[in-house]
């Protein structure tokens, strides 16, 4: 079952890339670009895959596959953190 949820973000979106990219880190991949995408990775509990799609300062993520035991509101928190590193 997918979950979806949208992060506001207004800085520069290939910054964003970079830090979707490094928060699916070594173990998963990124495919996509400044509008849409698709991601997929590992942790030690499980793997992960899903998409996004960039509507001005908007990305709204989908999660299409987690670790049963990590919940939806760990990955937003999760997620949203990434993006507020610099």
């Amino acid at each position: 079952m997918s979950s979806q949820f949208t992060v506001k973000y207004p800085g520069d979106k290939q910054e964003l890339l970079n830090k979707i990219r490094n928060t699916v880190g070594s173990k998963g991949t990124l495919n996509g670009n400044e509008q849409q995408g698709s991601f997929e990775g590992s942790t030690p509990i499980g793997s992960f895959e899903g998409s996004y799609v960039i509507t001005g300062d908007e990305i709204t993520v989908t999660i299409d596959k987690k670790p049963f035991l990590v919940s939806n509101g760990r990955i937003q928190e999760e997620f949203e953190k990434a993006l507020k590193k610099t």
